[in-house]
């Protein structure tokens, strides 16, 4: 793990009970990126955005990947450093249980 805010989301799903990422900083088979946390079943890409990714340079670059992604037919979900983790977790419960 690269971040503090990638071990908080770990200890939080841990801690409730929620289903663990299948993988970590995976190498996808069909572009060049690595999601923080991979769910095979549900094909999703966790990105866990800390404070850089308010910047505008990577935000757009954050954009055309996950815009790249979504066209492969993955999901995306975002967990982001400035909001609640409970009620960010709870929006993907399909994927978190």
């Amino acid at each position: 793990m690269k971040s503090e805010l990638e071990r908080r989301f770990l200890q939080h799903l841990y801690e409730t009970g929620r289903r663990l990422p299948d993988q970590a900083q995976p190498l996808l088979p069909d572009y060049p990126a690595r999601p923080d946390f991979y769910y095979e079943e549900a094909r999703a890409c966790v990105f866990c955005d800390g404070p850089v990714h308010d910047q505008p340079e990577v935000r757009a670059e954050d954009d055309r990947v996950r815009g790249d992604l979504r066209d492969l037919g993955y999901r995306m979900i975002v967990i982001r450093y400035d909001q609640d983790l409970e009620e960010q977790t709870q929006k993907y419960a399909d994927v978190f249980g």
